[in-house]
């Protein structure tokens, strides 16, 4: 179906090149003013309590383990207090991992991945590899006043 969509598309677009210029010239993405940036908000709050990604940016191959884990203890340490803060997380399953688990008919695939050897059509009984997390409670601040930005952290230039 979204084959034939597309060469749909293509034909139209073939046919009145100025056109689908004009198309592809269309601003329609949101303005900066309406979109939701709350996940560069969480960012940039990972960012100043933790160094988070300055930390995934480092090439760390050069450190030594007791160097890496180190940093890592910091990182963690501050990230995870400030994660807790900010947005409680819950297992989306209760069951330990490593328990034989049901998966119903009519199950949420945003909720439950099932993986391995898939075949057929739900239920489905499985190992539960891994609980999942979602958000029970969502605290992140408003910015209010200030120009919403795609900055997360902004440069830092200490002047001498």
């Amino acid at each position: 179906m979204k084959f034939i969509l597309a060469l749909k598309a293509f034909c139209k677009a073939w046919k009145n090149p100025k056109k689908a210029e004009s198309f592809l010239n269309d601003d329609t993405s949101p303005k900066a003013e309406t979109a939701d940036l709350s996940h560069l908000r969480l960012l940039s709050l990972l960012q100043h309590s933790g160094r988070l990604i300055d930390f995934l940016k480092e090439d760390i191959s050069t450190y030594n383990d007791a160097q890496v884990g180190a940093a890592v203890r910091q990182i963690h340490s501050s990230c995870a207090k400030n994660l807790e803060e900010l947005v409680t997380l819950r297992p989306v399953l209760e069951e330990a991992e490593g328990s034989i688990v049901n998966v119903p008919a009519g199950y949420d695939p945003m909720r439950i991945k099932v993986v391995g050897k898939v075949k057929g059509e739900p239920p489905f009984t499985g190992v539960l590899m891994h609980k999942g997390w979602k958000a029970h409670k969502r605290s992140l601040p408003q910015k209010s006043g200030e120009q919403i930005s795609d900055v997360i952290c902004p440069a830092e230039i200490e002047v001498r």
